[in-house]
């Protein structure tokens, strides 16, 4: 096998890993946690050789063949050599027969390609044969197509063909919602290209709620006038998503927080909230208690709420449905408020994780509060620097509530 010909073969072998685990290998700790993963199917490789492997550290040599058979039969092939053999069936397919482009690797190369040589028409072509065949092929699609617009030089033209076809207005616009939104463009790119394609209340209710809660968290002014979705009260709840059910809670609170009887109000809407969630399943409860304990540590009030047994009781039983696994932003929040409040409750808790899967649209969300549930338990030099930097940091990002939680 030539030199260059078995790199292409090894890049892919990396990306069939990743679709496998469900996220992406970008620093040493997801190493760690891929090199468990392994364990528990009694493959052994050590996470400093997945971090060669992946790009992560310095290598002297190519992938032992042993490695890569290990790494190959992980997926299923058996071998090293068996994993090319198909992968080069499988790319003889997606050049013959357009379909194959929808699930063959194939179909990301030429992405990719048509991404960084501004060949937008194509771009959409192969994206729009791109099919869902599982919740990881998904969620690798939603994060290569958010960090592919993150870093491209020509944004504003990429953010206009991605609002043009279905899977782009799904897969980013829709699933990939960046909620660290350098420079705006995310919020700007709502208001300028996708409101005036989604015009149903739903779409309509999430730019409000994204867009304003983002502000209200930078402590800038919001009008009235770009509220009406939010204060409305015929709001169709029923029909309304569970991201979309979180976001408007968690904003009424927010703007309610003035209010003379904002006590009264929120035993109101946090009885609302407890009336809604045995509709949920765990990740969808997990997300509307997470905005909504957001919005109170924001307004000072968590503290307080947290006397009220049903919600308590409600934060609690979802977290213990988790079970120990923290797979999202909101997982991470509902277990930070479970350690800050551990004293509350008399059975033994999870030990303390990571999130398990990298969130590039949420990286500052997740630094705040990983760095604040490592406050909980940090001593001297650690402490020391947890407590110069994140209070400064959650400020900056737009995730100043975090310091209603912990104090």
């Amino acid at each position: 096998m030539l030199q260059g010909t078995e790199s292409y073969y090894i890049e892919h072998l990396k990306r069939k890993l990743e679709e496998k685990i469900g996220f992406q290998i970008l620093q040493f700790h997801d190493c760690r946690i891929f090199s468990e993963l392994l364990s528990n199917v009694k493959i052994t490789i050590s996470a400093h050789t997945l971090a060669r492997f992946f790009g992560l550290m310095k290598a002297n040599h190519r992938p032992y063949t042993s490695t890569l058979n290990l790494l190959a039969d992980y997926l299923g092939f058996g071998s090293f050599a068996f994993f090319c053999n198909e992968i080069s069936k499988l790319h003889a397919f997606s050049l013959s027969d357009r379909q194959g482009m929808s699930t063959g690797d194939f179909s990301f190369t030429a992405l990719e390609l048509a991404i960084h040589s501004n060949d937008w028409k194509s771009m959409q072509t192969i994206l729009e044969s791109f099919e869902v065949t599982s919740k990881a092929y998904k969620n690798y699609m939603v994060m290569f197509l958010g960090n592919a617009v993150r870093q491209h030089a020509e944004k504003d033209d990429f953010l206009k063909a991605l609002i043009e076809i279905e899977n782009g207005r799904h897969l980013f616009y829709e699933s990939f919602v960046d909620e660290d939104d350098p420079g705006n463009y995310y919020a700007d790119a709502l208001n300028k290209y996708y409101l005036k394609i989604k015009q149903e209340i739903g779409s309509k209710l999430f730019n409000e709620c994204f867009v304003n809660s983002k502000k209200i968290y930078l402590n800038q002014n919001v009008a009235l006038k770009d509220l009406n979705i939010i204060l409305s009260e015929s709001l169709p709840i029923d029909e309304l998503h569970f991201h979309q059910i979180s976001r408007l809670f968690e904003m009424r609170i927010l703007i309610d927080r003035t209010d003379d009887n904002f006590i009264q109000i929120m035993d109101k809407y946090i009885g609302k909230v407890l009336d809604l969630l045995p509709r949920y399943e765990t990740y969808q409860k997990s997300w509307i208690l997470a905005r909504v304990i957001k919005a109170l540590a924001f307004t000072e009030k968590l503290k307080k709420s947290m006397k009220i047994q049903e919600f308590s009781t409600a934060i609690y039983q979802t977290y213990l449905e988790l079970n120990g696994e923290i797979e999202s932003i909101a997982d991470l929040i509902l277990q930070l408020t479970i350690y800050v409040y551990r004293n509350q409750f008399q059975a033994d808790l999870f030990p303390l994780v990571r999130i398990q899967k990298t969130h590039l649209n949420e990286t500052n969300a997740r630094i705040a509060i990983e760095s604040a549930t490592a406050y909980l338990f940090a001593e001297k030099q650690v402490k020391a620097i947890l407590d110069k930097n994140l209070i400064p940091f959650s400020q900056k990002t737009g995730n100043s509530w975090i310091k209603g939680i912990i104090t």
